[in-house]
């Protein structure tokens, strides 16, 4: 039986590669699709709705809905990957139980989604929520911190932040991620589980070494003030995948392979 990966974007084509032979990846087109979920043990939902942060979403035209409910109907587990930014912002390591409390747009929709998902009778559902996913990624579409940094490096030869470079987040590389989704959605343990490296780290250091991979550029501080900043509390992940690990010298290793790249296709 294999692993059905809904969204071919960014991360979910890197789950597949992670799956190998045991993944496979649709579009959302498909999932209309009676045959689609013959042979699967577990749909992994990796695609986004693209009026989500957007007043224009709507929770009951969201497909990731839709697909669920199939699933539920079928007695196949779900997998949802969420965001962090449905807690209550907190200086301390989110935890799974802390409350619930989203500040933008994004994170009420989202958090909607989440809940709604959750009252589809008999759905195995397991809900990831994400920290900073980061890799090479030159979508202009999604405005992650990457793509902007990446955007403007290439072009200005600068990187702005809009916040203190000491504001510090929770980042996994993209490869780590995929890794520990895949393994997670072989056999879904259900409930809500944060997926992130457990480490504060500052934004302008991870912005400097992709500056130093690039071999140029500088590092501009448009507002010092210090927001934003998140660390999750990965206890239940290492709990259930003793090797989901990460050091800060491999953070700051991918971020300087992602400005190396950089420099390779702009000469």
């Amino acid at each position: 039986m294999s692993v059905l990966v809904v969204g071919r974007g960014f991360l979910g084509s890197a789950i597949v590669r992670a799956l190998g032979a045991r993944g496979r990846l649709v579009g959302h087109a498909r999932i209309a699709d009676p045959a689609l979920l013959h042979g699967v043990r577990t749909v992994i939902w990796a695609g986004r709705h693209p009026a989500l942060g957007t007043p224009h979403w709507r929770l009951e035209e969201d497909l990731e809905l839709f697909c669920a409910r199939c699933a539920a109907e079928r007695g196949i587990a779900f997998v949802s990957l969420g965001t962090r930014k449905v807690y209550l912002p907190s200086r301390a390591p989110l935890r799974e139980t802390d409350p619930l409390g989203p500040r933008d747009r994004y994170g009420e929709q989202k958090l909607a989604l989440e809940r709604a998902l959750r009252e589809i009778p008999e759905l195995r559902l397991t809900c990831l929520r994400l920290a900073n996913i980061f890799g090479f990624e030159r979508d202009a579409q999604r405005q992650s911190f990457m793509t902007r940094l990446l955007s403007t490096l290439a072009r200005e030869g600068e990187v702005r932040l809009d916040v203190s470079p000491f504001t510090e987040r929770d980042f996994v590389p993209v490869e780590e991620a995929a890794q520990w989704i895949a393994a997670l959605a072989l056999d879904p343990p259900q409930g809500v589980i944060n997926l992130g490296s457990g480490i504060g780290m500052p934004l302008g250091r991870l912005a400097l070494r992709v500056i130093e991979g690039y071999g140029r550029g500088r590092l501009v501080v448009e507002d010092p003030r210090e927001r934003d900043g998140f660390v999750l509390d990965v206890t239940r992940l290492r709990r259930l995948l003793p090797h989901a690990r990460l050091e800060v010298e491999q953070i700051e290793r991918a971020a300087f392979a992602i400005g190396r790249r950089l420099a390779q296709e702009s000469t």
